[in-house]
């Protein structure tokens, strides 16, 4: 059976970028994932420009007690004059600097009166001037392709006046419930059976990944249902989430019914807990991942194996997010001899570099009452059973790993 780090290299490399892209208008970008590399296509500032309420001066004239007379007021969005010698030109933040000035006098540094303006702390070259391109320059690249596009990108794509950026298309998710004991939304439920739990769950958790649901199926636990539908949603879809029959009991019918329909199992199981049963494979082109039923399983599976697979089927260029380390308390937890990933609420930070967190109670993997009060997972393994008071643990942040 394969280690957790094994069978996450193989999911996330089991499909490629999808290729088609689209233009996007500016304010529809965030989430969307830049298709191509994109530079500056001007300076930024596209002049010089005043930092401060002022006024532009030449430093030669600002010796002793000279007195400059106001030449002109110059706003953001105003044509400055040429600054003649001898003379001041006051200035607002985000102005032009005129043609001959080599500094700005910060207002609260300088005495205007009738006559003009007199500085009270001489200027020194350059001060309070932002300067040409000292931000971006020109044929500087702006955006690398593969970068997932946020807010402050949009502000960097808005200086430049880019209007329409060229993205890659939305991946299409197809999630397909299985097993005779899930009850449809439009049916009525029994005592032996349950709510369709990881659908809708899963349906959001795509989302949040910036991807779209294409479609959403359910069929019973038969192996020829299984087959028709996976070649149907393996046509349709970039990437087809199965939950359920992806162990080896009787029932478990989804690696047949992969393997009946032409595709490949690429993993079958893997040495973590919750989600060992989870299973990926390729048909038709297209990556197919089966994820346990029970629900904190899916949702575990999904955050640590299926979300790498998912940013490279958008093109990004980060696949893992950053692992950081916690301490946790773990006085009398049975540690499994695997490695498990144990839902923990954060609880701050209590002194030192590392914040403590406090495991959760319901761990079972059918568990889903506090399934939203998760801050992340730590991962323990046969490792820590020695030291279980406040060790240090590598954590993975849901909010970084489901976005």
């Amino acid at each position: 059976m394969l280690s957790f780090d094994e069978a996450q290299a193989i999911f996330a490399a089991a499909a490629e970028p999808v290729r088609e892209t689209e233009t996007v208008w500016l304010g529809l970008l965030t989430g969307r994932v830049l298709s191509q590399d994109l530079s500056a296509v001007t300076d930024t500032p596209a002049a010089d420009r005043s930092a401060m309420d002022g006024y532009a001066v030449r430093c030669e004239d600002c010796r002793g007690d000279a007195c400059l007379p106001v030449q002109q007021v110059v706003y953001a969005g105003t044509r400055p004059q040429a600054l003649r010698p001898g003379h001041a030109i006051r200035i607002y933040t985000g102005g032009v600097v005129p043609q001959g000035a080599d500094a700005v006098i910060a207002q609260e540094d300088a005495v205007e009166n009738y006559r003009g303006v007199t500085c009270s702390r001489a200027p020194v070259v350059g001060q309070h001037i932002r300067r040409q391109g000292e931000d971006v320059r020109r044929g500087d690249l702006l955006l690398p392709a593969g970068t997932l596009i946020e807010a402050g990108h949009i502000a960097a794509l808005a200086s430049q006046g880019l209007v329409q950026v060229p993205v890659c298309r939305l991946v299409e998710v197809a999630i397909l419930t299985s097993g005779d004991e899930v009850a449809a939304h439009d049916e009525p439920r029994d005592v032996y059976q349950v709510h369709d739990v990881n659908g809708p769950m899963l349906e959001s958790l795509v989302q949040s990944m910036g991807a779209v649901v294409r479609c959403h199926r359910h069929v019973r636990d038969d192996e020829r249902a299984l087959h028709n539908a996976l070649r149907e949603l393996a046509g349709d879809a970039d990437l087809v989430l199965v939950t359920g029959g992806a162990s080896v009991g009787q029932r478990d019918l989804v690696a047949v019914a992969l393997a009946s329909a032409g595709g490949e199992l690429l993993c079958r199981g893997v040495n973590m807990r919750p989600g060992k049963p989870v299973t990926v494979g390729r048909l038709r082109g297209k990556p197919v991942v089966c994820l346990p039923g029970n629900p904190a399983a899916a949702y575990t599976t999904f955050a640590l194996l299926v979300t790498p697979l998912l940013r490279r089927l958008q093109g990004r260029s980060r696949l893992f997010p950053p692992v950081s380390r916690v301490r946790a308390a773990l006085s009398g937890a049975r540690v499994p001899p695997c490695d498990a990933f144990w839902r923990v609420g954060e609880v701050g930070y209590p002194g030192g570099q590392e914040s403590l967190v406090q495991v959760t109670a319901q761990q079972g993997a059918a568990a889903v009452s506090a399934l939203g009060q998760a801050s992340g997972f730590v991962r323990v393994g046969p490792q820590n059973a020695s030291q279980l008071q406040h060790v240090s643990l590598p954590y993975y942040d849901l909010h970084r790993w489901l976005s």
